[in-house]
């Protein structure tokens, strides 16, 4: 009960600095942070060396990002899905990558991995609306937007890493 309090307040949080605070007059993109950061602590938890552990951490991940996915689409009063599906896809992702793909950390490739999330994010929510809503959309602006939210995501990206898993000295 208290772990769940303390995610809801964390999500609530988020969304309430996401919201209220811009730079540069773009607006910030913490819930892809949020998302990879749940990711992160989900894989520790289910940390085990003698077996694959991913399962359940991806799971949860997933799950956890959808539902972040699924308010921030609520929030922004567009269609429901894009958010939902690019959460969803960033949960999932980061377990798998700190699982299947990375085997040593380094703080370059926390911050390498956060952008991408954040381009990643940017493109399938900016192709949803494009394709589903028939909106257009001025390719210069959502590039500047990205480069702002990835510039705010690289202190991030370098303090946040895995609990249980194999730094580089």
């Amino acid at each position: 009960m208290k772990s769940t309090f303390k995610i809801v307040f964390f999500i609530f949080l988020t969304f309430l600095i996401q919201t209220q605070i811009s730079i540069a007059g773009r607006p910030l993109n913490l819930s892809v942070v949020m998302v990879y950061f749940f990711g992160l602590r989900s894989l520790s938890r289910h940390f085990r060396t003698d077996i694959y552990f991913g399962n359940r951490a991806e799971i949860k991940s997933m799950i956890f990002g959808a539902l972040v996915g699924l308010v921030e689409d609520m929030l922004t009063g567009s269609i429901i899905g894009p958010n939902f599906f690019s959460k969803g896809l960033i949960g999932f992702l980061t377990v798998v990558i700190f699982t299947e793909v990375v085997f040593k950390w380094t703080l370059f490739l926390g911050v390498i991995i956060l952008a991408f999330f954040t381009m990643l994010d940017e493109i399938i929510v900016a192709g949803f609306r494009v394709i589903f809503t028939g909106m257009n959309i001025n390719i210069i602006d959502v590039l500047k937007t990205t480069v702002m939210q990835i510039v705010v995501s690289i202190p991030f990206g370098i303090i946040l890493k895995p609990k249980k898993f194999r730094l580089t000295s």
